[in-house]
């Protein structure tokens, strides 16, 4: 839902609020599109524009990046500056707008999440919690958030990755974010270990990053910061690529491709192929024939 606010002044820091003539002329370059995602009250928006917004605001907590382009804006957190590159943040109800460059478009997307969903992605109550910072300049941030965002726009989502995704986008982007320790620990904590020993036990069933918080005895966001300070990827990311190992065994020992896909833990057998050739370079299909 938005809800559009009209300025009673015609002008606010020094700048013109833009007539109908004007806004004639903002209409000639608007491009967007909407990317449905598989998790209830999350959606991705990407918006190609050289128009000028007016106050408005969301019902829902927005973390994007800007990609091209730049922008000022007004907002109840003050005068904000945002470059390409830089991470953007928006909370429910927070009034803002959005002013361009002259003569330039800009291009940003955005992770939109519904109070609701945005709880669930951090296993707690949203009541006070809210994104501080309205532009971040910070490169993990900006990783973290696009990468969240080629998740959920992806053609083969996958929810496990997902989640993951939209985890450490979350507390990138938020006060919760904390600085990762980069330093490889010279051997893996017990928790980590145990997750890792589920892994590989039970790789041909449903894993969820519910059930490795579970089996850490952690919340999900502190095993998915573990498992990756500690082993160098996420619990999803080992968990494929340990799925990826089996069906190459399998299919070297001669199993037909779609009981090696079910027998390693993957859904189907194209999901099998999508991950098998990210990771080997070539399809099952020709590793199978040599």
């Amino acid at each position: 839902m938005l809800t559009v606010f009209v300025p009673q002044r015609p002008t606010y820091f020094g700048r013109l609020y833009p007539t109908a003539s004007l806004w004639a002329k903002f209409l000639n370059m608007h491009q967007s599109a909407r990317h449905p995602t598989v998790l209830p009250g999350i959606e991705a928006i990407s918006i190609i524009s050289d128009r000028t917004f007016p106050r408005h605001s969301h019902d829902e907590f927005g973390i994007g990046v800007l990609l091209d382009g730049a922008q000022d804006s007004w907002s109840g957190r003050g005068l904000v500056e945002a470059q390409a590159g830089d991470v953007i943040t928006v909370n429910p109800g927070e009034l803002h707008d959005g002013i361009g460059r002259p003569d330039r478009t800009r291009h940003w997307r955005m992770l939109f999440f519904s109070p609701a969903a945005m709880a669930e992605v951090l296993d707690s109550p949203v009541t006070g919690f809210e994104m501080e910072h309205p532009v971040i300049r910070k490169g993990n941030a900006r990783l973290a958030v696009e990468t969240a965002i080629a998740a959920v726009s992806s053609n083969h989502p996958d929810r496990d990755q997902i989640e993951e995704a939209l985890l450490f986008a979350v507390h990138s982007a938020s006060a919760r974010s904390e600085r990762l320790d980069q330093r490889a620990p010279r051997s893996l904590t017990p928790c980590v270990a145990r997750v890792i020993d589920r892994i590989k036990a039970e790789a041909d069933l449903s894993l969820s990053l519910a059930d490795f918080a579970a089996t850490a005895g952690l919340s999900r966001f502190q095993i998915l910061r573990r498992f990756a300070d500690e082993v160098g990827t996420t619990p999803h990311s080992y968990l494929t690529q340990h799925r990826v190992k089996l069906a190459r065994r399998a299919i070297a020992a001669g199993s037909p491709l779609a009981d090696a896909a079910v027998s390693s833990g993957f859904a189907d057998q194209s999901h099998m192929t999508r991950a098998f050739s990210r990771q080997i370079g070539i399809s099952p299909g020709r590793y199978r024939s040599g």
